[in-house]
């Protein structure tokens, strides 16, 4: 189609809460890839890098390993001004520290717009007060991202995105639960990244702990999915002795096993089916596994840090 822009993702991190491996884990997987398992790779936590113009970068979560992440790709890079950055923004599904803590790491920008629902906002002031941190750092400005209708970024005569905010979860992270906060607040969501010029969007759930009508819809509404991969098994953590409890306990369907990834990616007609937020103990990411095997038999991909995608 002429006349429209494409939008680029960039995957800069797959891997879920940790990364990989993850520095107090000692499982099968980061024993081996610290052994030098050359079926096995080391990876920074799950992040996205999104342009409606390939001058414009927004971050879609910014962990950890935000500065490392930037570095990595080049289009990331500061220049040509001694201080000026292609990074305009960063968009949060919540406020976990895994998606947040990063925003401390970006303190040296000069401006930053950073998108999220109000229920992060107000987390972000209060309970992990990173705005009252950074105020005397640089200058930030708040765009609230409202599940009743979408967000335009970009300038409309080069190619803008849209971004739709999907309810996912209302449960709060860890070290907000002790403050009060309502049961009735959506904590998580996931995003419809969409072209507003072809229509064309990409579905980015890092969590899934469970397929509502409105996720189901919002899955059906995408060309590429960019889904939970966190646990292949619902017991893979107990089994290893490393927590009691299971996968959905922890806010994650599972890949496999009965109303897993798997079996719900079926029923959706996207053209890429990929998985991300990964955890160190999935035995997917080791090459040549039977269960990667099995993924690739079902077209399912896995992400990997420098894909691109466009829509």
């Amino acid at each position: 189609m002429k006349g429209w822009s494409k939008i680029r993702v960039r995957v800069l991190g797959v891997a879920a809460g940790g990364g990989f491996p993850q520095w107090n884990c000692a499982c099968p997987n980061c024993s081996g890839v610290r052994d030098g398992d050359i079926k096995l790779k080391p990876m920074l936590q799950s992040s996205l890098a999104i342009s409606a113009n390939d001058r414009d970068w927004y971050l879609i979560n910014a962990g950890p390993d935000v500065s490392r992440q930037i570095e990595t790709f080049s289009d990331l890079h500061a220049g040509p001004g001694i201080r000026e950055t292609p990074l305009a923004g960063v968009i949060l599904t919540d406020a976990e520290l895994d998606h947040s803590i990063g925003l401390l790491s970006l303190r040296e920008g000069s401006h930053l717009t950073i998108f999220g629902t109000e229920t992060v906002r107000k987390c972000l002031h209060t309970a992990f007060p990173v705005f009252p941190m950074l105020k005397n750092y640089c200058s930030w400005e708040w765009q609230s991202l409202n599940p009743e209708c979408k967000e335009r970024i970009g300038d409309t005569s080069e190619g803008s995105l849209l971004i739709e905010t999907i309810p996912v979860s209302r449960k709060p992270p860890l070290y907000a639960k002790s403050n009060n906060e309502s049961s009735e607040e959506i904590w998580e969501v996931g995003l419809l990244l969409q072209n507003e010029r072809s229509g064309k969007c990409v579905a980015y759930f890092p969590t899934l702990d469970t397929m509502t009508p409105e996720i189901e819809s919002a899955l059906h509404k995408a060309d590429i999915l960019l889904v939970d991969g966190t646990f292949w098994s619902e017991d893979e953590l107990v089994a290893l002795g490393a927590t009691k409890r299971n996968a959905r306990d922890m806010g994650h369907l599972p890949i496999s096993g009965t109303s897993g990834i798997i079996e719900s990616l079926t029923s959706f007609s996207a053209e890429r089916k990929i998985l991300i937020h990964i955890n160190n103990s999935n035995p997917i990411l080791k090459k040549g596994s039977e269960e990667a095997n099995l993924l690739e038999q079902q077209g399912i991909e896995i992400a990997y840090e420098g894909m691109e995608l466009e829509v």
